[in-house]
């Protein structure tokens, strides 16, 4: 896509002839920073520009991730570009870009992207979207978690705001020394126009990376206990894919691995699922939760921080308990009763919620820029 802007633009969104009087006013421009263009992140930023049409979107992209792409149009954006993949020339590439777009805001989205926006002064203030703090990994030790924290501490004061996820982000935000804090939920880009429907015949699926954040170990303990002590059998999907050797794992265990889809595909095939189950060990606001609640699906989530201060309906401590719910979800009444919260839960989060929200974080944004 090509850019086309008026570069008598100012910082407050207004075009500003040679006498310095603004006249015309234009949109806020927004340059959203992204690591991949797969999985929930580029989905989430796109909800994002769905709920705030009146503001100037575009997008730059740091190719840092091997999820497949997700399918949605980038046609909302103003413009898209990619940034090279070596750091030190993906940061020259974003000072080019910035100086040639003009933002009023770059809004960095995921770790590697706040970390490419804020190492150097782009001179224009920076949002940055975590969606889940590096250092809530578990797979790294604690020597690991303290650099990434101190690292994350560091770069506050090129923060203007932070947006977070949920309010666990929001509350490790303010412990990191954030001054200014927006929750902004995440939520579904398109309305679902089907809706899962029960079945004595459980399939249970579940959607991410088949690597250590989603857990896929944890979800063969869930199976294996299903089966091994509760006396149960149901089929078993897995959207998405990884690990070679974890993605044969799952298959030899019958597990079967669907590999990566686009995300309406993945939207389409779960409506004919009875049971959404998550074992992630850490996580940000998955839109996959969200969107299978959306679909109302079930859900079984193991419980971690994130999801509980999310309100998710279906968490469960351990695996056993997981797996008895999957159980009690043969009971047609209970999946029904099931479906309907999580359908009031995919409802909480709306356009408008989203919108308000996020001017919010932008205006903090510009008034703490404009203070410099």
């Amino acid at each position: 896509m090509s850019i086309q802007l008026d570069d008598t633009r100012g910082l407050s969104g207004h075009a500003v002839p040679s006498s310095g009087v603004a006249t015309t006013a234009l949109p806020p421009r927004i340059l959203h920073v992204v690591e991949s263009l797969g999985g929930g992140v580029l989905t989430s930023v796109l909800a994002m520009v769905d709920a705030t049409p009146d503001l100037d979107h575009h997008l730059a992209i740091w190719p840092q991730r091997s999820h497949a792409a997700t399918g949605d149009d980038l046609a909302a954006f103003t413009s898209v570009r990619i940034l090279p993949t070596r750091p030190v020339r993906a940061v020259r590439a974003l000072g080019d870009l910035v100086r040639v777009v003009r933002p009023d805001q770059v809004h960095a989205h995921s770790s590697y992207a706040g970390l490419l926006t804020r190492i150097v002064d782009l001179g224009v203030d920076v949002v940055y979207s975590p969606h889940c703090f590096a250092f809530e990994r578990r797979d790294v030790d604690s020597v690991g978690h303290a650099a990434v924290r101190s690292v994350e501490r560091a770069l506050v004061r090129r923060t203007s705001v932070l947006v977070a996820c949920s309010p666990h982000e929001a509350s490790l935000a303010r412990d990191l020394g954030h001054r200014h804090v927006v929750v902004v939920p995440n939520r579904t880009l398109d309305e679902p126009e089907v809706r899962a429907r029960f079945s004595p015949a459980l399939r249970v699926a579940t959607v991410g990376r088949i690597g250590p954040q989603k857990d896929w170990r944890y979800l063969l303990s869930v199976k294996q206990y299903l089966e091994g002590v509760l006396g149960c059998r149901v089929s078993w999907e897995w959207f998405g894919g990884g690990d070679d050797a974890a993605e044969q794992t799952l298959r030899d265990h019958g597990v079967a691995v669907a590999g990566w889809r686009s995300r309406l595909e993945v939207m389409q095939r779960l409506s004919g699922a009875q049971v959404y189950v998550h074992t992630a060990a850490w996580e940000g606001a998955p839109l996959s939760i969200i969107e299978a609640a959306a679909l109302g699906l079930p859900i079984a989530a193991r419980r971690i921080d994130t999801l509980a201060s999310l309100g998710v309906p279906g968490l469960a401590s351990t695996a056993a308990d997981l797996a008895a719910r999957i159980l009690d979800l043969h009971d047609p009444a209970l999946w029904a009763a099931e479906q309907q919260r999580s359908l009031r839960f995919a409802a909480e989060g709306s356009p408008d919620l989203q919108r308000e929200r996020l001017h919010s974080a932008y205006r903090v944004a510009l008034s703490d820029f404009a203070l410099r």
